[in-house]
Parts: structure tokens; sequence; C-alpha cells
């Protein structure tokens, strides 16, 4: 965590600091150097490359509003189009955004321009095997006089992060270059001849137009997996010839299922290492097969999946369990819910795996849901969690994931029933308000970050909870509807702790608050 926590103040009331609110605050204070802007523009200008959902794009664009230095005349009309892309339809929403950022980058709006936002990289199965993989460039909206152009394509070596796009390794090798006119989708070629098995982001640098010409980078993560369909007949195979080891045999099929289960359509993900979680899963079963048991209540950090009861599908988890855990001693369970386009490696790989030498430090487990699908918002239905899908079965089950993970994992360690906090940042604040209040029995206290919404209604159950609420001074996204759920709770009779990062953003102030959060855990038990 490169920001610091410079000043701390307990006050009596928030009033100094948020003058509509009456209830215990803290104060913690975060300073962004100009070095963390510099890089803040870049990684929004990275997440750009990959042509990310409209919300991301949306995040991303304001980002490079409120952080680099627009003349007022920009940030006015920047403003405009943001606030017009919220109410048109995905494809003329992308464009208008487009727009913005190329007004924001002093980029001439022209149609080479236009062309170069509208352009996208695209595959029908994103586990490639080797054999028969398609490359497409496609249009992500119409453009009036859509422009041809050149591109030059290469394949780099992904890094994984605990962040929603991944980060270039080395270059693998390139790939091709060529020209594209004017009828997309087009079709681009790709030799994979002798590359390994792995993750990999192919970038395309693209000239749009001649002219007035525009360039830029797009950028599409894939996986190479050969032989995936023989490999997992396999797998299974020798999964079936051993008896129990449940858990750790649903976490050796996980890689396989994860990759036949995307290149049908039905799951996405982040990131994932693929060689690294077949190579575990080998061990996996080598174990099993000696007699050993390498998953069932080890300690540490570690990468598993359950089979999820309402539809038999393997899904992940991540969790950390301290070494002071042994059989019959009842420790503590931390529930720790992922943001919007994240995964359930996010939470305890943050920051350094902050939240990891917290857990070790306080003797709490910490389990890390997925939550059924990626922007599933944990069965919430308010503010924007709701509107992240319509597929209400969907909403439902990621609910259900948190319930039912939360169950297996108290079973296996034996976790103190009493001592059972739940806590999520950004949707995972969403579903920390929702999954709090409507399960009110379950927790002896839980901690919404960077995140609004509650309404009267939601009262009821959360009155029943010690909650702490954090949100930093800078979350354009999310302060004023932090500031009205406690308000709304305030006339509701129900009390909270707030803390308000001064200089936290949407992204900082949960990273500076968690030391906090999990002392406050530590004052409660239900």
């Amino acid at each position: 965590m490169k920001s610091k926590i410079l000043a701390m103040v307990v006050l009596a009331t928030s009033t100094a600091l948020v003058p509509h609110l009456n209830c215990q605050a803290q104060v913690l204070v975060d300073y962004e150097s100009a070095a963390e802007r510099v890089e803040i523009l870049q990684e929004a200008e990275w997440r750009l490359t990959f042509r990310p959902s409209i919300m991301v794009l949306q995040q991303s664009v304001q980002q490079i509003l409120e952080t680099g230095s627009p003349d007022p005349d920009q940030a006015a009309a920047s403003s405009k189009l943001l606030e017009q892309s919220q109410n048109v339809e995905g494809p003329e929403a992308r464009k208008l955004l487009w727009q913005a950022r190329a007004l924001l980058t002093n980029a001439p709006w022209t149609e080479a321009e236009a062309t170069l936002g509208s352009l996208s990289l695209t595959t029908p199965k994103p586990v490639w095997t080797g054999n028969g993989d398609v490359l497409e460039l496609s249009a992500l909206y119409p453009v009036t006089a859509l422009q041809g152009g050149t591109y030059s394509l290469d394949l780099f070596e992904a890094q994984s992060t605990s962040s929603a796009t991944p980060t270039l390794g080395r270059k693998i090798r390139h790939l091709a270059d060529g020209r594209f006119g004017k009828e997309l989708p087009a079709l681009l070629p790709i030799d994979l001849t002798g590359v390994a098995d792995g993750s990999y982001v192919v970038m395309a640098n693209l000239k749009v137009g001649s002219k007035t010409a525009a360039e830029g980078d797009v950028a599409l993560p894939v996986y190479l997996l050969r032989d995936l369909d023989a490999r997992y007949a396999s797998v299974k195979k020798e999964l079936a010839t051993v008896d129990g080891h449940e858990d750790a045999k649903a976490t050796a099929e996980y890689p396989y299922a994860l990759a036949e289960a995307m290149n049908a359509g039905k799951r996405e993900v982040i990131a994932f290492d693929f060689p690294a979680s077949l190579s575990r899963s080998k061990q996996i079963i080598a174990d099993i097969k000696a007699g050993n048991e390498p998953v069932y209540r080890t300690l540490g950090l570690q990468h598993r999946a359950y089979r999820f009861s309402e539809t038999g599908e393997l899904l992940p988890y991540q969790i950390y369990v301290p070494s002071s855990w042994a059989p019959g001693k009842k420790l503590p369970l931390v529930v720790a819910l992922h943001g919007a386009n994240m995964d359930e490696t996010n939470m305890l790989g943050r920051s350094g795996g902050q939240m990891q030498t917290l857990a070790e430090e306080h003797g709490f487990i910490v389990v890390a849901p997925l939550g059924y699908r990626i922007n599933s918002a944990y069965g919430s239905e308010r503010s924007f969690s709701g509107a992240l899908t319509k597929d209400y079965a969907r909403l439902k089950r990621s609910e259900r994931d948190v319930l039912e993970l939360t169950a297996r994992i108290r079973d296996e360690y034996e976790t103190d029933p009493a001592l059972q906090y739940l806590l999520g940042n950004s949707m995972g604040g969403g579903g920390t308000w929702w999954i709090g209040g409507q399960h009110p029995e379950m927790w002896a206290a839980i901690a919404p970050v960077a995140y609004g919404g509650v309404i009267p209604e939601d009262a009821c159950g959360l009155k029943h909870i010690p909650i702490l609420v954090v949100v930093g001074d800078q979350d354009t996204l999310m302060l004023d509807r932090v500031r009205d759920s406690v308000a709304t709770l305030k006339k509701e009779d129900v009390g909270v702790a707030y803390i308000e990062v001064i200089g936290g953003t949407h992204k900082s102030a949960f990273d500076i608050a968690l030391s906090q959060i999990f002392d406050f855990f530590q004052q409660h038990r239900r």
C-alpha cells in the first residue's frame, strides 16, 4: 500500500466532516502523490485497451477526467458526454465514452478516431487449443464512415494480478502484419506453433484512416491449453478411482471444468493461471492416490473449488487459514466479498496480501467466494448492484454461493459461529449490506465499504448487527450514496460506526481502513 494513514481522529459525531450525519466517526487521511496520479491514469488507459464493459469504461473515463489535468472546457464537455452515456444503450454509450476519452487526451474527434474506439479483438473460444483457433477484429459500435487501416499483431505472456486486467509479461512472438477494410469482423492470422500452454495477451497496434489517422492498441486475454478434451477425460477417469477426498477432487478437477465452461460460453474469468493450476491438479491427484489429504483442513493461502449444490457446478474460492488453527480450536471466520469486475482472488491478494497478514495476526480464518459468477452482486437488488445482471436466477445463486460456502468452511474448520463476520468492497460492499440485512442471525458484525444504496426497508435486518461503514471522500462514485445510506439508517434508529478516508478513492479507502475493520470485528461477538 503506497499511501499511508497520516492522521486519525475519533469524533463524538461526524458533524465537522459530514454535516448531515450524526454517528460515531473516524477520519483517516490518504494523500495521493503526483506519481500515483500518473499510475492511475496509466491503469485507466490500459483497461480501455481491453475494450471493457460499459461500467468499467465509464469508471475509467471518469478516472481520466478526475486524475488528469483537463482545462475547464474539456472537463465540462467530457462530463456532459459521461452523463449522456448513462442514458443510452450499450453501443451508443461506448461511442460517447470514447469521444470523452479522446477529448481528455487531446485526440481530434474524427471518423478515424471514432473507428479506433469501436475496434476490438474477439474470439469465440477464449481457451485456445492450438488447432482451429479464431481471432477477429470486430466493431463494437456503428461508425458513420468506418475507416480501414493496418494492424501489427503480437503475443505476450500475461501476468496475473488481483485486478480486473492482466499485465504484460515478455513478448513471445510477432504474429502478423496486415490491413483491414471497412467490412468487419475481419479474420486475423494466428500461428501458435511451439507456444506452450499458458495465459497470454494478444496485442494489436492499429492505425486507422489515412489523412487524419488515429493510432492505438487493442488487447485480448487468451489461454492456450492443448488437447483439453482428452486431458479432462483422463483426469475424470483418474479421480473416479479414488474414494473420498471430495474437496481435493473438486479442486483438482476445477481448471479443466472451467476451461470447458469458458469455451461453452457459460463462464468468464478475470485472469487464471492454467499451467500452475493444472500442475497443482496433478500433484493433488498423486497425493490422494497415495492416501494423503492435500486440501481438507490445510493451513495458509489456498485456491480451491467445491461443488455447488444447486447446479452441480464447481465454483472457486480462496481461503486463508492462520498458522494458529488446530483441530478443536474455534477461530473467528471472516467472509470477504470482492468488487465488480474482480474475482475470488482479489480480496486476499490485493495490497500485497494485506488481508492475509491481518488474518494471521488476529487469528482469523478468511474465505473469499466468487459469488457464482463475476458481477452477480451477491443477490443484492439495491443501487448499481441490481443493474449488473438482469438474470434473477444468477443473482440469487450469487447469494447462495456465499451462504453455502460459509457453512462449508464453518463445518470444516469448526469456526466459532458467534465470531462470524462479513465485509466487502464496492459491489462486495453492496453484497455486505444485502446479505447482512437478509441474514442478520449469521453475523457478529459487518463492514460494507465504498457502497451505498440502503433504503428504509433494509433497517429491519441491519438494526440487529454492529456495522462499520467505510468510504473515501474522493470516491466520486459512492461518497454521497454512502452518506445518504448512513443518514437513512439514522432515521430508522440504526447506529453505525463510520470511517471516512480523506483523500481516499473508491479503490484505496478499503486498503487503508482494513486494519481498523479487523479491530472492529475483534470487539464484537454475537
